[in-house]
């Protein structure tokens, strides 16, 4: 089971440092693991269409909202919404909507009520460390080494040696942790957006989804 703390080991554990007895210890390989944490946790889960971070809701559209042009049925995206799997007419995802609009905070359709499968950064899904499976674990932990190399150990890129290592085996963990989850891949399975469901960002003048609070140790 992963927890917050294995993975700064692991990720300490790569970089040549002891380890930590908490993530809050005051000393500075916690503060710089402190320091990118979340934006480590987020990048790792925008690369995948990660089963155990998965949610499914039945989204209605915002009527106080009047595109420009396009699709004329808006609907906001959840605070949680990290990337978008698939989106259907049917609660069931029988039939795949293939046209919509997937912008930055938002999606468009014809229909007033779609449903949708997306990966989410909620504290009880994807920043629910429990539910992560080792692979991930690994992927999250080399992402945090690599990301702090330089800074804990004055390695840096380029000329081989502990950063072109660690960079090396973050790649290895990435495709395994990908190749794990399609292993675990629901059926049915969505193919990759086309191009015109792609982000169109200034639509309809939305602002930014918001933010989560930090997990503590």
């Amino acid at each position: 089971m992963a927890t917050k703390a294995a993975v700064f080991n692991e990720a300490l554990m790569e970089l040549g440092h002891k380890s930590l007895l908490d993530t809050g210890e005051d000393v500075e390989t916690g503060r710089v693991l402190n320091e990118v944490w979340t934006q480590v946790v987020d990048d790792c889960l925008k690369t995948g269409s990660w089963n155990f971070s998965m949610e499914t809701i039945k989204a209605v559209a915002d009527t106080g909202v009047v595109p420009a042009f396009g699709y004329p049925e808006v609907f906001a995206k959840p605070a949680d919404w990290v990337r978008t799997i698939g989106v259907s007419e049917d609660e069931y995802f029988s039939f795949p909507l293939l046209h919509y609009y997937d912008d930055a905070n938002y999606w468009s359709a014809d229909s007033p009520t779609i449903y949708v499968r997306y990966v989410s950064d909620d504290t009880g899904l994807g920043y629910e460390l429990t539910r992560w499976p080792a692979s991930f674990r690994r992927f999250v932990a080399l992402e945090l080494a690599l990301r702090t190399c330089t800074r804990l150990t004055q390695s840096t890129p380029g000329q081989y040696g502990l950063y072109e290592g660690v960079k090396e085996r973050l790649d290895d963990a990435r495709r395994a942790a990908l190749n794990v989850d399609a292993m675990n891949e629901p059926q049915p399975k969505f193919a990759p957006q086309g191009a015109w469901n792609s982000s169109r960002s200034g639509r309809s003048g939305r602002g930014d989804r918001g933010s989560r609070s930090n997990l503590t140790g």
